[in-house]
């Protein structure tokens, strides 16, 4: 099977600092004559030159993110608290979590057949 994308090659943060410093020092041409180089778009280039110039060497913070980092992240979570239900919301409430309770144990049914 044929991959659908370009595997671009991965670089270490100390070889792109040596990139970026060099591009800074004049030493090479523009950020999108070393994108096209590198084979990376003209944006990642910039980035590294922003996280240069931010926080003096480029930042890998692939895998890194956590909600203690950033709380924000996804979407916020619906508490149901069933003291605030009318009456009609919770009886659909529970026909709900009988239907998904039926759907459970008819898959897990399912399961064992196809054994």
């Amino acid at each position: 099977m044929e991959r659908k994308t370009i595997k671009h090659r991965q670089y270490t943060i100390e070889e792109k600092n040596e990139i970026i410093e060099m591009y800074l020092n004049g030493q090479t041409a523009g950020q999108k004559t070393i994108a096209k180089n590198l084979g990376v778009d003209p944006s990642v280039v910039k980035r590294w030159v922003d996280q240069y110039q931010e926080f003096g060497t480029t930042v890998d913070r692939r895998g890194k993110a956590s909600k203690k980092d950033n709380p924000n992240i996804g979407r916020p979570k619906k508490t149901i608290r069933l003291e605030d239900m009318s009456k009609e919301e919770l009886i659909e409430h529970i026909k709900m979590i009988e239907d998904i309770k039926k759907v459970a144990a008819y898959l897990k049914q399912q399961r064992k057949n196809t054994k």
